[in-house]
């Protein structure tokens, strides 16, 4: 029987993708799209983890939030951007089910990528993220209901993740994200509010802390 990983392994992939190049099956610093992600083959299942922000480019495409119709729906412009090459290149080594992940940024293109994956008639057996910006509209979250997700904001009850509220949109072009926000929590400490502002209960650690301690579930 196939061992499932639990989303506290997902989002250990997910910090350890900001720290390490190496250790993966298959790494790609986004060089050529601008979109860095790995995949780690474990027993069964090939698990995509897409990176969040960490370079210029990666910001400048947080922030072109635009949507803009495309073959799977109308998605945010930044996060698609570069996506296509991306799926051209994964779909050439997948070898097992996918499992697809990321946090900030990559959460988004997480959604993006199943989206892709689903119109190409082989979508992922799951997609776990962890502090997902909306990627766009409707259309597409309708697009890729039907694969198992989960999307996780860390917050409490007078805080929360505010990146998960990103893009701000009004009707008629309202972002939406493609499975409803489940919450955990772990609270950022004095010295990252400080840091970080308004951004403090984002980090990928504070995720990774919050889910140690949460039930523990499988992608299916």
């Amino acid at each position: 029987m196939m061992m499932m990983p639990s989303d506290a392994d997902l989002v250990g992939l997910c910090a350890r993708i900001y720290r390490a190049t190496d250790g993966w099956d298959y790494y790609d610093a986004g060089h050529d799209d601008g979109i860095a992600w790995a995949v780690k083959r474990l027993e069964g299942f090939d698990v995509v983890v897409l990176r969040g922000s960490v370079t210029l480019q990666d910001w400048l495409r947080d922030v072109q939030a635009f949507a803009v119709p495309s073959r799977i729906g109308h998605v945010h412009s930044g996060f698609y951007a570069g996506m296509e090459h991306m799926w051209a290149d994964l779909k050439l080594m997948l070898e097992q089910p996918a499992i697809i992940t990321g946090h900030s940024l990559g959460a988004a293109r997480a959604a993006v990528l199943t989206a892709l994956m689903t119109v190409d008639h082989v979508p992922p057996v799951a997609r776990v993220v962890f502090g997902e910006p909306k990627p766009g509209l409707l259309d597409i979250a309708q697009l890729i209901t039907a694969v198992p997700g989960r999307s996780y904001r860390n917050g409490d009850a007078a805080h929360h993740d505010l990146v998960t509220d990103l893009p701000l949109s009004f009707p008629p072009l309202q972002y939406v994200h493609p499975t409803p926000i489940i919450p955990v929590c772990c609270r950022p400490d004095e010295s990252e509010v400080a840091d970080l502002g308004i951004f403090a209960w984002h980090s990928v650690e504070l995720y990774q802390a919050a889910l140690a301690v949460q039930p523990q579930e499988k992608v299916a």
